[in-house]
């Protein structure tokens, strides 16, 4: 059986988009750590991200685009020289608020004049420094969420004008999304209105909850809102434009100390764990002193969520690894976003001294896999874990072995994807069944719904396009040869 899902697997993945961006923010306060944590502009590998992203810029008390420190214009120009060691990689800066105290971004947004301020300063600013673009990195417009949109829409009419008249190649214009994990913070963004307007919009998809109990900040699914599917999700049922959406992952990984002898997900703690010794931040604990950590530790695997966790001496993380990457980003491959974006390229091991796994191993292989449908290459085999996740109340698991009902009067009967993602939202993989008339049966695979039925039959969620009605006969064939032959 384990050959038909890589087969299922690698069908989707070739049926997915070509080509991904991976987007690499860098941290300009990781040049001030001391010893093994001190990352700088030539630690940059120039061709490990299709975009580098410096943060950050910031804005002044005039509203013009200005320098987050002093003396950064030597960093600046060192930064955009790596693209000599890659012709095809672009540079961007990224505006932030210093702080959540500061309404800079407020200010700026207020009026039509302090918004054409900002945006010819930041012309000048970009060009003047070498970048190829802006990306705007505001947490939680709420309120003024639509004048953030007018301004999005104001940079990007003045770019356009500025790079016909003379200015060279447009600057290219992109957003970081902040979500918070429930509806009424996702809908601080106009996501839809923005993406017809950018070049991308980064997901920052971690740091999801700063919970009470030990949990992962970045799940790829959960059983309350706080995961990568409810967000990507929300957005796509407003009909945003896939290609345009990149994934955020995040290298850094969530620290707590337990307050009990218990240790699984959910687990009370007293509070974050210790600052890394380089990093110096409670609680967040970079991808190299993570793998310190993991030394004489237990790591985990959480079955329903796709991601680790490891315990010792009464600490808890929940960090990323290879596996975890993998899983998410067949799950982006399969929703066809536009690819990845990475915070932060110094939390990886780029020296490669602590995880023994090379320089970079967490982007690295991120890179990989997303170059891995264009080589047609088989990707990760989705795994039926034993797990004592339960079902909904009104699902049961299925006795039998097919994925869907078969009609046996149906010339040809295909497998299908099924309409509704929440058939399989925290579930782990494996054969299920809903209690109706007349029931349903399907298979959950990395958190996707797929039934077999007969083409000539409307399914419950209408009749699948030709294109993937196409694709389905083809990977039924091949299941079906492969099965019969086992």
């Amino acid at each position: 059986m384990a050959c038909c899902w890589t087969k299922l697997a690698a069908l989707l993945l070739i049926h997915s988009s070509s080509t991904f961006k991976l987007v690499c923010h860098f941290a300009n306060w990781a040049q001030q750590r001391t010893e093994q944590g001190r990352f700088r502009v030539q630690d940059i590998d120039p061709s490990l991200c299709t975009h580098l992203v410096y943060d950050f810029a910031t804005i002044s008390h005039d509203n013009k685009l200005t320098g987050n420190r002093r003396n950064e214009g030597v960093v600046y120009e060192a930064f955009n020289q790596l693209k000599k060691g890659n012709s095809e990689l672009k540079t961007l800066l990224s505006v932030q608020e210093p702080s959540t105290n500061e309404q800079k971004f407020s200010q700026m947004l207020s009026t039509a004049a302090n918004r054409k301020t900002f945006i010819l300063s930041s012309i000048n600013f970009l060009r003047t420094h070498g970048f190829d673009g802006l990306e705007l990195d505001w947490g939680h417009p709420g309120k003024d969420k639509h004048k953030f949109t007018q301004l999005c829409k104001e940079l990007k009419y003045l770019f356009d004008k500025e790079s016909v008249g003379g200015g060279g190649t447009r600057l290219m214009l992109s957003v970081s999304l902040t979500p918070l994990t429930d509806v009424f913070t996702l809908q601080h963004y106009e996501v839809t209105e923005l993406a017809k307007i950018l070049d991308f919009i980064s997901v920052k998809a971690f740091d999801l909850i700063l919970p009470k109990v030990a949990a992962h900040h970045s799940p790829l699914y959960s059983s309350n809102n706080a995961s990568i599917d409810y967000i990507i999700q929300h957005w796509l049922n407003q009909e945003a434009p896939t290609k345009n959406l990149l994934l955020g992952f995040a290298v850094h990984a969530r620290s707590y100390t337990l307050s009990t002898e218990e240790s699984s997900p959910g687990a009370p703690v007293t509070g974050p764990a210790p600052p890394g010794p380089y990093t110096h931040d409670m609680g967040i604990w970079s991808y190299y002193e993570t793998c310190v950590f993991l030394h004489n530790a237990s790591p985990n695997w959480i079955y329903s969520q796709y991601v680790p966790y490891a315990v010792k001496s009464g600490q808890w993380v929940g960090y990323d690894n290879k596996k975890s990457f993998g899983a998410k980003v067949t799950y982006l491959k399969n929703l066809r976003l536009g690819g990845a974006a990475v915070w932060n390229i110094d939390m990886d091991d780029f020296s490669g001294e602590n995880c023994h796994q090379g320089k970079y191993p967490l982007i690295s292989h991120l890179k990989e896999e997303l170059k891995e449908e264009l080589n047609n290459t088989t990707p990760i085999d989705p795994e039926i874990p034993q797990t004592t996740d339960r079902p909904h109340s009104v699902n049961s698991l299925a006795t039998g072995g097919s994925s869907g009902k078969v009609d046996p009067s149906c010339f040809k009967n295909i497998t299908v994807e099924y309409p509704d993602p929440s058939l399989c939202r925290g579930r782990a993989d494996g054969h299920y069944q809903i209690s109706e008339k007349p029931p349903l049966s399907y298979t959950c695979a990395l958190g996707r719904a797929y039934v077999t039925e007969c083409p000539t039959v409307h399914s419950r969620g209408g009749a699948a396009p030709r294109d993937r009605l196409l694709l389905s006969l083809l990977l039924t064939t091949m299941l079906h040869q492969c099965c019969v032959y086992r």
